[in-house]
């Protein structure tokens, strides 16, 4: 009989270079298609130093085996749609064999229930622009795209999700990342002229 799945904060014995290797492995298919990430590049120490103090890791297991991981770090926002405390949710990732079964909604579910535990209302994430698939996702989970990041290769889009009802129209959400696209790409532009 299979084991159910469990989504938990990481115990002891599953490492940070396990949640490496689950993190390179689940995006190999990013990087065949020319889709740089940062984070699953990063060794298990440093993923380790980003999360510890600041938020929680969680796993999603099937018994004893590490299927997919999430973590949420509690920062500070200055963007257009709010000021204030929110909830960053980085290094995703699911096994490529448990991809589109549901695991990332119920890991999303968990740090959606930590985060209004923390009495934190809006929640972030960003991911490369030609990460198209995780665009869909994130969108059909509720999330609104807002702002744009420029990183040295590539840009990331910047999404938000408020727990409670968003308080912006979804025009002034489209309008506010369009603004926002424009003067990040043209920044870039104007910076790579000179």
């Amino acid at each position: 009989m299979d084991s159910e799945i469990i989504i938990q904060e990481k115990p002891d014995w599953v490492s940070w270079d396990d949640i490496h290797e689950l993190l390179w492995e689940a995006h190999a298919q990013n990087r065949k298609k020319g889709v740089i990430m940062r984070y699953p590049s990063l060794p298990g120490k440093e993923i380790k130093k980003r999360i510890e103090g600041k938020g929680v890791m969680l796993v999603a297991m099937k018994g004893k085996q590490l299927i997919g991981t999430s973590a949420l770090i509690v920062k500070k926002m200055s963007l257009w749609c709010g000021k204030g405390d929110y909830a960053y949710f980085c290094f995703d990732s699911v096994s490529p064999e448990f991809q589109g079964k549901g695991v990332y909604k119920q890991l999303n579910q968990k740090r959606e229930g930590i985060a209004k535990n923390l009495g934190i209302n809006r929640l972030v994430l960003d991911t490369n622009e030609s990460n198209e698939r995780e665009i869909n996702v994130v969108k059909k989970a509720g999330f609104k795209n807002v702002a744009m990041k420029r990183y040295d290769e590539h840009f990331n889009v910047v999404f938000v999700k408020w727990l409670e009802k968003c308080p912006y129209s979804n025009i002034r959400c489209k309008f506010e990342f369009i603004k926002q696209k424009i003067k990040v790409k043209t920044k870039t532009l104007l910076h790579r002229s000179f």
